[in-house]
C-alpha cells in the first residue's frame, strides 16, 4: 500500500523539465576559455531583459544546459514563454561584449521544450 501511495505522489508532482528550457550548446572547440552566457528572451522581442540566464565560466563542449525560473533575472516577472535562447561566449567575461561566437534559436519555444540545438559560430 506504501509503494502504492509513493508511486502516485511522485506522478502528481510536477517534472523539473516541465518548468524548464533543455538543450545543448556546441561550438568547434571542445574547451573555451572566458564565460559563456545562455539567456531566455521574450521572443517577439517586447521584453528587451532576459528572463532568465546562466553564466558557465570556462565551458566544456558539448554543455547540456537548462533555464528556469530559478534562473530568474528579475524573481517578480514570470517565467514565461513564447521564449528565444541565445548562447554567447565572451573572453572578457562580460555580457555586455558582443565579440565573441554566439548562437540563437530561430523558432519560439514554450516552456517544456526539451533538446534545444545551439550552435555558436
Amino acid at each position: 500500500m506504501k509503494t502504492i501511495a509513493i508511486c502516485l505522489l511522485a506522478l502528481t508532482i510536477p517534472s523539473i523539465s516541465a518548468n524548464s528550457l533543455e538543450g545543448i550548446v556546441t561550438y568547434k572547440e571542445k574547451q573555451a576559455t572566458g564565460v559563456l552566457f545562455i539567456f531566455a528572451k521574450k521572443f517577439d522581442g517586447t521584453m528587451p531583459l532576459p528572463l532568465a540566464v546562466k553564466r558557465i565560466a570556462n565551458p566544456k563542449f558539448p554543455l547540456s544546459f537548462s533555464l528556469s525560473a530559478k534562473d530568474a533575472m528579475m524573481k517578480s516577472i514570470p517565467f514565461e514563454g513564447p521564449f528565444k535562447v541565445t548562447a554567447r561566449l565572451t573572453k572578457s567575461g562580460d555580457v555586455m561584449d558582443k565579440s565573441g561566437p554566439e548562437g540563437v534559436t530561430t523558432k519560439s519555444l514554450e516552456i517544456g521544450a526539451k533538446g534545444i540545438k545551439i550552435d555558436l559560430k
